[in-house]
């Protein structure tokens, strides 16, 4: 059985990043996903290489669940895992917490693309092998 291909980073949530609320607005979570997902790609192959070969990863379905509020300057771990990988589709899921507790669990579905007809194709060997 193979390792879970995952990363860690730490953030905060700065003063650009709060809604009038004085919490970290919901758009930004959706923004910080997708750095982790660009980390998570670049656990496989550069990023670079990847546009190369032609075949692009497109998000298709986003699912958000909001446990507690992230307030200004709170460090969050963030953190995402691959939970499926297959020859037509990935999913991979994240979590973010402040002080060891679940702040944010999410979960996202997508597929490869041709990068020049935006159909999909299958997924690149790379991903398929690790």
């Amino acid at each position: 059985m193979t390792e879970p291909v995952e990363v860690v980073t730490r953030r905060k949530a700065q003063t650009y990043e709060i809604d009038f609320a004085g919490v970290m607005s919901n758009q930004v979570y959706f923004r910080w996903l997708e750095d982790l997902r660009t980390d998570l790609i670049s656990e496989f192959v550069d990023l670079r290489d990847l546009i190369e070969m032609g075949s692009v990863p497109v998000l298709a379905h986003s699912e958000i669940d909001y446990k507690l509020p992230v307030r200004l300057l709170e460090e969050v771990e963030c953190r995402m895992w691959v939970e499926e990988m297959s020859s037509m589709r990935w999913a991979v899921a994240a979590e973010f917490k402040v002080n060891g507790k679940v702040c944010t669990r999410s979960k996202q579905w997508g597929v490869f693309v041709d990068s020049k007809t935006m159909r999909p194709v299958l997924a690149p060997d790379v991903f398929l092998r690790k």
